[in-house]
């Protein structure tokens, strides 16, 4: 039998921000350029909609050189 899928564990810009002492919006622009091997920016469908942004946690933790669960 298969072993389901666990789901992955995103953190917000927000989040990511205070760890590396810059705020959201940085983030945010940052992913929309694809500057950071983390996550990634989803353009809105609709003119005037919000942009999506995705980024992984292990990925990001990794980046910053923190190993799971030594925040």
């Amino acid at each position: 039998m298969e072993e389901p899928i666990k789901p992955v564990e995103v953190i917000t810009p927000f989040e990511a921000g205070k760890i590396l002492h810059k705020n959201a919006e940085a983030i945010r622009a940052g992913l929309r350029q694809s500057r950071f091997p983390f996550g990634t920016a989803i353009p809105p469908e609709k003119k005037g909609g919000n942009w999506n942004y995705i980024i992984i946690k292990s990925k990001f933790l990794e980046y910053v050189g923190i190993k799971e669960g030594n925040k």
